[in-house]
């Protein structure tokens, strides 16, 4: 697990004084050309399940760009994965990889340097967060190794096994295998096998998550420490900045807590991941189309 939050009470009244300092700021100074920037997860959230389409939230990304709104990927794919698909998205911000352990920068943009509409190759700096790779994978090889645990690693897969495994075309299947700082497991062993082997990856010094299709092994790092790093970042340049949050599953959960407003969007089976409450809210749809219907709720309500 990442490190904890801090009580509710605690939590609360911190948002409740951030959100103050927010709406007190002028909204089109020169300074605050950043109001709010959105965090979402990927899979199951902005994009579709099962054909990763983000048609349905095409419109709601139209209208976050008319307001000068940055979107940050922060998903468990890699950056070989997020750059091609910034790409296809038109998108241009910073973004986290791996579940947190990775936080991506286009060089000059926190420097007004960043041509938003360029479509060059951008260059990033990447800061890793979590851990390195090569450990992660020597930890799950070693840990199947001695307690016979039951599972497949991206780094036991071929290409045409991990497309076979995530339905991705050839190209972004060998995309997802260039791993810098997590390990995608196909989980194949009984709830309570995952327990254990849980229980002896964090004697080891690293982490579980459960994402919608695998058992991720990282470092002690997540997707809310991502958030609060590249917070830190725009709110140096810009001043106080709303930041929202959108997820689908357990790996989004210290996303949304971190962040001032979080959205669950309904699962592919129409359920939750938890409950709404506080700063906390559901989605009316599954997947991008709830994405959609959140960030027009948003805008309806003048809070973006």
């Amino acid at each position: 697990m990442g490190p904890e939050r801090g009580s509710p009470t605690v939590s609360d009244e911190h948002r409740r004084l951030r959100w103050n300092l927010w709406a007190q700021e002028p909204a089109m100074s020169t300074k605050r050309a950043v109001r709010a920037v959105v965090f979402t997860d990927l899979d199951a959230t902005l994009l579709d399940h099962d054909s990763y389409d983000w048609s349905a939230a095409q419109d709601a990304l139209e209208a976050l760009k008319s307001r000068g709104v940055p979107v940050c990927l922060c998903t468990s794919k890699t950056v070989a994965e997020v750059r091609a698909l910034r790409r296809a998205l038109g998108n241009r911000a910073p973004f986290a990889t791996e579940n947190g352990s990775i936080v991506a920068v286009p060089d000059g943009y926190f420097e007004g340097e960043f041509a938003n509409d360029s479509e060059a190759e951008e260059t990033l700096t990447c800061t890793t967060l979590g851990a390195p790779y090569d450990r992660l994978r020597r930890l799950v090889v070693d840990l199947r190794a001695r307690h016979g645990f039951d599972y497949t690693g991206f780094g036991d897969m071929s290409v045409a096994d991990v497309m076979a495994a995530t339905g991705l075309d050839r190209e972004a299947a060998a995309a997802a295998r260039q791993r810098d700082a997590s390990e995608p497991l196909l989980w194949q062993d009984s709830a309570a096998a995952e327990t254990a082997f849980a229980q002896a990856v964090a004697e080891a010094g690293a982490t579980t998550r459960r994402g919608g299709r695998f058992v991720h092994v990282l470092g002690l790092a997540d997707k809310g420490d991502a958030l609060d790093w590249l917070r830190t970042r725009f709110e140096a340049v810009h001043g106080p900045i709303l930041a929202v949050a959108l997820g689908d599953s357990a790996n989004d959960a210290d996303m949304l807590a971190a962040a001032d407003i979080g959205w669950w969007v309904a699962r592919p089976d129409g359920d939750y991941e938890a409950p709404a409450g506080g700063h906390i809210r559901h989605a009316e749809g599954i997947g991008p189309v709830g994405w959609s219907a959140a960030i027009h709720a948003m805008i309806e309500a003048g809070e973006i």
